[in-house]
């Protein structure tokens, strides 16, 4: 059953909200009970589920554009081709140029390491900068434990 446009734009605010929620530290268990999830594991795979169709989106509108982008090249290419087959040098400067470009866009000069970022890698960022805020909770609280236990200093 497709959903009705208002339980659509619903959800897509509830994922942002979570989303939000998320990067600013909460854990999916307040997730869940911030924005209605009916369990924790609910808000987590709407969470992933976001990310994913994010990341899948992102890359075809990449794609596409690259594709724009070589076609525009190839355009480039046919127009000053023939004066550059020639020997005329600004038109065989003009070309590699453009050789140089597309090989650039399709990552033919070098290896190029790409980092993919997964679902799998964002859940485990997520919990490296968690278990960093936990850390830097518990130590700002313990020093204001030990500010508050430290005896008075009569010079002060």
């Amino acid at each position: 059953m497709v959903a009705s446009k208002a339980q659509q734009a619903f959800t897509a605010e509830r994922r942002a909200k979570a989303i939000k929620m998320k990067i600013d530290g909460a854990t999916y268990t307040q997730i869940a009970e911030a924005l209605g999830y009916s369990s924790r594991s609910a808000a987590h795979m709407d969470v992933k589920r976001s990310l994913e169709r994010h990341v899948i989106e992102e890359g075809l509108a990449i794609e596409a554009w690259r594709e724009l982008e070589l076609a525009r090249l190839d355009t480039l290419q046919q127009a000053i081709w023939p004066k550059a087959m020639t020997g005329d040098t600004r038109a065989i400067e003009a070309a590699l140029k453009i050789l140089d470009r597309r090989a650039k866009l399709l990552g033919l000069d070098s290896a190029i390491k790409l980092e993919v970022l997964t679902v799998d890698a964002l859940d485990a960022q997520i919990a490296r900068l968690e278990a960093e805020l936990n850390a830097a909770t518990i130590a700002a609280a313990d020093s204001e434990v030990g500010e508050a236990q430290a005896p008075e200093d009569p010079a002060s």
